[in-house]
């Protein structure tokens, strides 16, 4: 019976990154082309405007953490916010897919950024207590792995739907906005509905103290006193940008450089299912052998495959192409896995640095470098292809200048390969493996009993000194406001 509710809570908790991993795809894979391509923006303006609602996050991110970290209700601290937010998630991803008859490109602009910081901010409503709650349910280390796997697992066959069902559902029907509104009303649904789901079917740790004091924006850069979330911000930044423009690229890459538009739904079809595989096979690998191994495994593969992808020409054969494409799924699994199984471990470094329970305070921060770093990559990206002079009358004519065909070829394959070597580089200096975890729980369980710092031997000391990045005596420092 127990084995039962501990799948059902698992799957319940996972539908919240059918919104996560659904609506990410869906804006990475096609706000940029809508833009440009549907509403007539140019490729800068379009990366403006997904820059300023990522900006915007800024301010929304950090002050939903800290507000998820200070609730008190009946349903706890993280879920009522999953309730609250089913109708601004609905409303908002209907609004960022239909301009309702505004015409003119200055109207555009001013009603797609104010569409696109509403849903930044509905996501934040829902997405930062989402990520904030796993660290208070679970206490064990592989548990938090399994939990990520099966979340991983939903986001994967979520973004599978995502990345095929809106281009067949807007080729269905003669006007692509028509199309663009019924594909935002049918996924609205969809995604305000998963997180009721989240509500119904989660629950907290009812004894985890509500943090009291009040909000300075020295308590939001207090986090990066942390090592291991130094670290970690700059591996979860790195893997998901590389993501991001990869995303944002492949349609771009598929009809222009290679003039291949119909190999769009079957590339990002085995990228996708690849990607939800090797989810379930880097899980396992996690648990078994600790969470950086999925991420060298995969960044590495991902690189080979780029080498491969930049040489190919119109005259490749599509089965290659797709099949090739397919190992940039492998990257995504891993980078993905360890970018949100990490997460919760940081909440109880900062424990022991603090003597507080922040996950509120961490996911706020963590989501906002999420949202931030793939604007930037996206804005990028539209910036970029005005500097290749893409142009999308003369590419639909079938004339593509030579700046422009290896330009979106390095931007799929090079920029992305980039980030991911930064990637592997940091994660190098990740410490926080099983063993390491293990020591910090065993103090972690002493200071919850006593209340009080605790006196470390040395083996404990050199873990904690490692992972924090302070010496022994600067921790449990829950009286020092800056900490």
């Amino acid at each position: 019976m127990k084995g039962k509710k501990d799948l059902i809570t698992k799957i319940a908790y996972a539908c919240g990154d059918i919104y996560g991993g659904g609506s990410f795809l869906i804006v990475g894979l096609l706000l940029l082309a809508f833009l440009t391509k549907v509403e007539g923006l140019s490729g800068t303006w379009a990366g403006i405007i997904i820059f300023i609602g990522k900006a915007w996050d800024a301010v929304t991110d950090p002050v939903m953490g800290i507000l998820s970290d200070r609730t008190k209700s009946k349903f706890g601290r993280r879920r009522v916010y999953f309730l609250l937010g089913a109708v601004p998630v609905f409303a908002s991803w209907v609004l960022l897919w239909h301009s309702f008859g505004i015409t003119g490109d200055a109207a555009k602009i001013v009603y797609y950024t104010a569409a696109f910081m509403f849903f930044s901010t509905a996501f934040t409503i829902v997405m930062v207590p989402y990520n904030a709650i796993l660290a208070d349910m679970i206490k064990d280390y592989d548990k938090r792995s399994a939990f990520t796997g099966i979340r991983l697992s939903f986001s994967a066959g979520a973004a599978i739907l995502s990345g095929i069902v809106p281009g067949l559902i807007t080729g269905a029907f003669e006007s692509q906005k028509t199309g663009y509104l019924v594909m935002a009303l049918l996924f609205g649904f969809v995604f305000a509905l998963s997180w009721l789901a989240v509500f119904f079917g989660t629950w907290e740790n009812t004894a985890t103290r509500s943090h009291e004091n009040s909000f300075t924006f020295r308590e939001w850069f207090s986090v990066f006193k942390n090592r291991s979330f130094r670290i970690y911000s700059m591996i979860f930044v790195f893997s998901q940008m590389a993501i991001d423009i990869a995303m944002a690229a492949a349609v771009f890459y598929l009809s222009t450089a290679l003039q291949k538009d119909h190999l769009f739904v079957p590339a990002m079809a085995a990228i996708l299912i690849v990607q939800l595989l090797f989810i379930v096979i880097f899980s396992a690998v996690s648990q078994k052998s600790g969470k950086k191994i999925p991420g060298i495994i995969s960044a590495l593969i991902w690189i080979a495959a780029s080498i491969f992808i930049f040489a190919f020409t119109p005259k490749t054969p599509d089965i290659l192409i797709v099949a090739v494409c397919s190992f940039i799924g492998i990257g995504a699994a891993g980078c993905n896995l360890v970018s949100w199984s990490i997460l919760p471990d940081i909440t109880d470094v900062d424990e022991l640095m603090t003597g507080k329970r922040r996950e509120g305070l961490y996911s706020g921060v963590s989501t906002f470098l999420r949202k931030f770093s793939g604007g930037i990559a996206v804005g990028a990206a539209g910036l970029m292809l005005d500097v290749f002079r893409y142009d999308e009358e003369a590419v639909s004519m079938g004339i593509i200048e030579p700046v422009t065909l290896i330009g979106i070829k390095l931007l799929f394959c090079a920029v992305p390969s980039l980030f991911l070597i930064a990637m592997l580089i940091v994660l190098r200096k990740y410490r926080l493996g099983k063993k390491e975890f293990a020591l910090m729980q065993e103090v972690l369980e002493t200071y919850r009993q006593r209340k009080e710092a605790v006196m470390l031997n040395a083996e404990q000391a050199s873990v904690c000194e490692q992972i924090t990045g302070v010496g022994q005596h600067d921790l449990f420092m829950k009286d020092n406001p800056s900490a």
